[in-house]
């Protein structure tokens, strides 16, 4: 994989500013669905690229470049950019992932490097439409007392 590409796959991660603000039960939706059309098809193509030891390989690739992120912030940073990446694949690039027959490989190696990598950060994946019944409704910033997933895990 050239090195350009690995770049702008990392960044699908790393750069989950504008993605995160937009974490809410308002804004997801559409947020997550222009998150899918920009790097959806990269990742497709990535995963096609060399079939069960490319997806191996670029799922090093992501864990290594997210590690070296975190290794050069300032020490007071690196929590919280560690919990953003893992906010960024749990909430977008997880489903997004998960959606695609071809991609799902990928998401489960990324989530089982992760688990082995950093196994006290571990996370658990989901499905869009388990994230969507995740978020409550609320009125002037209250819950509401129907809505959301309570059924569900």
């Amino acid at each position: 994989m050239s090195e350009v590409k690995a770049e702008i796959l990392l960044a699908a991660i790393q750069d989950g500013k504008p993605w995160l603000e937009r974490f809410n039960g308002k804004e997801y939706d559409k947020a997550y669905q222009e998150y899918r059309a920009k790097y959806a098809p990269l990742f497709r193509e990535a995963a096609l690229a060399d079939g069960e030891e490319g997806i191996e390989a670029l799922t090093e690739v992501l864990l290594d470049g997210l590690a070296e992120g975190w290794a050069r912030r300032k020490p007071w940073n690196r929590s919280l950019a560690m919990l953003n990446d893992k906010q960024m694949m749990v909430c977008f690039l997880g489903p997004v992932l998960m959606e695609d027959p071809v991609c799902a490989p990928l998401e489960e190696k990324l989530r089982e490097g992760w688990a082995a990598r950093w196994p006290k950060e571990a996370y658990r994946a989901a499905s869009l439409e388990k994230i969507r019944k995740g978020f409550r409704p609320t009125f002037l910033g209250i819950a509401l007392p129907f809505g959301g997933g309570d059924d569900e895990e």
